[in-house]
């Protein structure tokens, strides 16, 4: 009897297994695309469950037509694999060589896919690019990672009508039955009648805390619009498409402004996506100008005669015939300007002021000898530097600079005003003998003998790099190595640098973009790693990071105006000139711009001297589209603005001129850097002297929350057609001792 049955048992196995080989043989082919996630990030996953899944979903759908698209910055593989009598072993091949690398950019995901199911395996987490699922397309996400940005899967999913599968939270069954897959579902009936969800903060969000909308007018998409939620720090600026995401419940208000247009509030309704319309400001007032003729005038400013014009600010100057008779121990301008009065413990002119509004900071003004700065006294008790060293009778002529816009040239060096001596010997165009002393300032003779920066990296990582030939060995050398230097923003910064040189550019910026991955809200790492794609001249990576930085430090004075820059960097020029002219009419509320304003003032007229005739500079006052004439213009950018550093400037005399940016030295700068959120300087050379300038740093940088970058970029004929621009990277803690930074040629 036992072995009856036995055989009968054998005989409905065997009659089963062959119902399902020929069910299999005849099911449809299923169309089938999978979105494969390679990113970073995604290294952590649990690749295991994933195929698993995949193993077990193609049981129940033995046949198909797949199509594998692998994407991380860019499409890195797009195959297409045949799935028969649910083998699948090519496929599963094939994930399991991927490697991850890069940060994710979801654009791919946005074409329509005429495929019979769609899954997406990723994390979802947006480091530049944002989430966006082409709803006509049903897509289910899965998702295998611990660290995964839970509320925008959870979103996409539902709004392509797809499932997001949790594979942390639930097993291959339960995601199966999701997906109706009939062998599982008999299984899983109980379950789905008793099963709920884990709740979690980002799942309660999902239809709540997010709007989205687009802001017009009647010439289109309004690109730069603010939109404010009254009541909280919520604020988002829209995109070159006008649109916007900002986190916001139903009822609450939000504001939405931009320059020349009626500021708008509106309150949030149900919908999740709304449009804006603003209307023109009828009510701008238009500009009077009065023009005329007169005979140029022309003023010494240090370095000799500029066209008064020229300057776009007021001066006082007096000749050496109206300085007091009979003196020939110091300078005394006691009583000869309007505005400066005597300060110090004599009428020495090193301890005259212009306003006096400190009285914890010096208020001494900066004093330029023959186009040479000179040490200056202090007010606060920490010396006294006489200018008892010049014979006023020696003297030629004293002008007086008062303001910031007077100061340019000379950074917040000149925050107290500068005064500007210019002596009979320098305009005689030799020294005599006898003068050797009169007219020279003391101990700033630069006698140095200085190396260059040295931008040769020695890392050992580098050194095991230079052991292989072939670019494919140098790469899967480097997926070894990084495991080790994942924390090193500079490591990858390098390691971008060497790919390079074998000329792949597209894998040099995916190695670079592994910063933003791990860094992804470090501000520091993010301004690194913006820098160093302009230098790369990767300027559509630069602009992006420089839009996120925006986004994070919306308070931030330096954000706009790096926005600004990399707008024309990048052709938007009409974009450009709107923030800018949004920074002069102080559209930005609660930015503090004065920091940095004769940089931008300065950037928007180069914009607009080359690229006036076409731009819309309507409400552009003709002050900014003055003629710019320098020599050179120097500008520094910090990626940290608590770096301390001290910079050099060296005349074709030999006489020296320090900046610091130091607590001890300025500790008032590095204060208004902190509060108004920016980090550059720049310096002007106007009719500077002819000869070799030389510029020189020292890095005092102990320790930082990140490496720190220095930009330092030099404009020839500046706002002008043939502009030129040189500008190199320094690491500045690797700088141990003061070096050469660059020379200039006037």
């Amino acid at each position: 009897m036992k072995k009856i049955i036995t055989v009968f048992l054998s005989y409905v196995l065997t009659i089963t297994l062959l119902q399902a080989h020929n069910i299999n043989a005849t099911l449809p082919v299923q169309k089938i695309t999978i979105y494969w996630d390679s990113s970073l990030s995604m290294q952590g996953k649990d690749v295991a469950k994933e195929l698993n899944f995949l193993t077990n979903y193609f049981k129940n759908v033995p046949n198909a037509k797949v199509e594998l698209i692998v994407f991380s910055n860019s499409i890195d593989l797009q195959k297409y694999f045949t799935i028969e009598n649910a083998n699948w072993s090519q496929l599963k091949e094939t994930l399991l060589k991927i490697n991850y690398d890069g940060v994710a950019y979801f654009d791919v995901l946005l074409e329509h896919k005429k495929s019979d199911i769609v899954f997406l395996f990723t994390d979802g987490i947006e480091t530049l690019d944002r989430l966006t699922l082409n709803t006509n397309t049903v897509t289910h996400i899965i998702n295998s990672s611990e660290k995964a940005n839970f509320r925008v899967l959870i979103k996409q999913s539902h709004l392509t009508k797809g499932k997001y599968i949790n594979l942390r939270k639930i097993d291959v069954k339960k995601a199966l039955s999701m997906l109706n897959i009939k062998d599982v579902k008999k299984v899983e009936l109980t379950i789905n009648s008793t099963h709920k969800e884990p709740e979690n903060a980002f799942t309660k969000e999902v239809s709540t805390d997010e709007v989205s909308g687009i802001v017009y007018s009647s010439d289109g998409a309004l690109v730069g619009a603010t939109i404010v939620v009254n009541g909280n720090s919520a604020g988002a600026i829209t995109n070159e498409k006008g649109e916007f995401k900002i986190n916001a419940k139903q009822g609450d208000i939000l504001t939405i402004s931009y320059l020349g247009k009626l500021t708008k509030e509106i309150v949030v309704g149900e919908s999740p996506l709304i449009e804006i319309l603003l209307s023109n400001d009828e009510n701008e007032l238009e500009e009077v100008v009065v023009k005329g003729a007169r005979k140029e005038e022309t003023i010494d400013v240090g370095y000799g005669k500029t066209a008064k014009k020229k300057l776009g600010y007021a001066v006082q100057s007096i000749g050496g015939d109206d300085l007091p008779e009979g003196r020939d121990d110091n300078i005394s301008i006691h009583g000869k300007f309007s505005g400066v009065r005597h300060y110090g413990q004599n009428d020495d002119i090193s301890q005259m002021v212009f306003r006096a509004n400190s009285i914890l900071l010096n208020v001494f003004p900066l004093i330029i000898i023959d186009g040479t700065p000179v040490r200056r006294s202090s007010s606060v008790g920490r010396g006294t530097e006489l200018t008892n060293f010049i014979n006023p009778n020696n003297i030629d002529k004293i002008t007086i600079l008062k303001g910031l816009a007077a100061t340019n040239r000379w950074g917040s060096e000149g925050s107290n005003g500068v005064i500007l001596i210019s002596t009979k010997s320098s305009l005689a165009g030799k020294k005599s003998k006898n003068s050797e002393n009169t007219a020279l300032v003391k101990n700033n003779d630069f006698t140095e003998n200085l190396s260059l920066i040295s931008t040769t990296v020695n890392e050992k990582y580098i050194e095991e790099l230079k052991e292989f030939q072939t670019l494919n060995e140098v790469y899967a050398h480097y997926l070894k190595q990084r495991i080790n230097y994942l924390n090193n923003p500079l490591y990858f910064v390098n390691i971008s640098d060497f790919i390079l040189q074998y000329g792949n550019k597209e894998l040099a910026s995916k190695i670079l973009l592994n910063c933003l991955e791990i860094n992804v809200d470090n501000i520091e790492v993010l301004r690194l790693i913006a820098y160093k794609y302009e230098q790369q001249q990767d300027f559509f990576l630069a602009k992006q990071i420089f839009e996120k930085i925006a986004k994070l430090k919306p308070r931030d004075a330096q954000a706009y105006r790096d926005l600004a820059l990399i707008y024309q960097e990048t052709g938007y020029n009409q974009k450009a000139l709107d923030i800018y002219k949004k920074i002069q009419n102080n559209g930005y509320l609660g930015v503090d711009f004065s920091g940095i304003q004769k940089v931008v003032t300065n950037e928007m007229r180069g914009l607009l001297l080359k690229h006036k005739k076409e731009l819309d500079i309507s409400g552009v006052l003709d002050n900014y589209l003055k003629e710019m004439d320098y020599d050179a213009r120097i500008v520094f950018e910090y990626n940290d603005n608590e770096a301390e550093f001290e910079l050099q400037f060296v005349n074709p005399q030999k006489k020296f001129f320090s900046w610091s940016h130091t607590k001890l030295a300025n500790e008032i700068r590095l204060y208004e850097e902190k509060t108004q959120g920016f980090n550059t300087e720049e310096f002007l050379l106007i009719d500077a002297a002819k000869g070799e300038w030389q510029i020189n740093i020292e890095s005092k940088v102990q320790q930082s929350k990140a490496p720190v970058i220095l930009k330092y970029t030099v404009y020839k004929n500046y706002g002008k057609t043939n502009e030129t621009k040189e500008t190199k990277l320094l690491i500045l803690d690797n700088i141990k001792e003061k070096q050469l930074l660059g020379k200039i040629i006037i």
